[in-house]
């Protein structure tokens, strides 16, 4: 992976990158959604590492398939881990049983409901998504009336709440600050850049957290710290930077020290999360 801007078939150059307009749909304060994301996590440490790798594939390759915007992808697969720790946190064997036979479903029915909540035109092809469950798993039956079904059942294991990717939106405001105001490369290519880099880190965050579980000291730390969006879109920013081949040791400093005040962590913590990240690339 590099910085030259490339673009998925079938997706616009707007639809491939993140948004680094000056507007933001964030609040004033926006890191509250990031407090309150973490202390849930950290109260439902239920493991889903190993399930989400293949869902996050999966989801990828659909949206791809559909022609799908990087916004609700990203979203999507939020929202099916969302819906799996629920599933776990019931501590109901048949339920994550019954989920996991019916994950392409889920999948499908995740994708259609992110869809349509953020872009209301969203529309997946019937006959598609029955072609898909037909390769993945023919005993699924996809219609209308399940689909509805099936949405109806995740809405409600959700408390009615689908929310966009709070990963993705950090990057996309971190890079606008920190990157984009450098002048090192065009916003196109940041941002394609970006996307890449939170497909490899969704796809393989289980390997990324698990090689530095022994250099934290505690487990209370390590799920505090595992738990943090906020600190994983800091070193997503930092992977940026150093895959745009800024020589400047001067300008990491400055920019990894801007993220650490963001976080409120210790520069290293980003540093050594930016690293991980590296390693699963390499």
């Amino acid at each position: 992976m590099d910085c030259e801007s490339s673009q998925p078939v079938g997706q616009s150059q707007d639809d491939t990158v993140l948004n680094l307009s000056t507007e933001s749909y964030f609040t004033v304060d926006w890191k509250q959604e990031f407090q309150a994301d973490t202390e849930q996590a950290i109260l439902n440490p239920y493991p889903t590492d190993k399930v989400m790798p293949a869902i996050t594939r999966l989801l990828s390759s659909l949206c791809e398939r559909f022609q799908l915007s990087h916004s609700i992808e990203f979203s999507a697969i939020d929202t099916l881990e969302q819906l799996l720790v629920k599933v776990l946190a019931a501590h109901d064997d048949s339920a994550e049983e019954n989920f996991l036979q019916q994950a392409p479903l889920y999948v499908l029915t995740v994708l259609n409901l992110v869809g349509k909540y953020l872009n209301s035109s969203t529309l997946l092809d019937p006959r598609l998504m029955q072609q898909l469950l037909e390769r993945t798993n023919p005993e699924l039956v996809w219609s209308d009336g399940r689909l509805r079904e099936m949405e109806f059942d995740v809405l409600k294991a959700l408390n009615y709440k689908i929310s966009e990717s709070l990963l993705l939106g950090a990057v996309e405001r971190f890079s606008k600050d920190y990157i984009l105001t450098l002048g090192i490369a065009r916003k196109n290519t940041i941002g394609d850049v970006g996307v890449k880099l939170l497909r490899v880190v969704y796809a393989r965050k289980h390997a990324i957290y698990t090689s530095l579980r022994s250099s934290v000291n505690s487990e209370d730390m390590f799920v505090q710290f595992k738990s943090n969006r906020l600190i994983l879109a800091a070193a997503v920013v930092m992977s940026i930077l150093e895959l745009c081949q800024v020589d400047d040791r001067q300008i990491h400093v400055r920019v990894v020290e801007s993220l650490s005040r963001e976080c409120f962590v210790d520069p290293m913590n980003i540093i050594f999360l930016k690293d991980a990240i590296f390693n699963v690339i390499n």
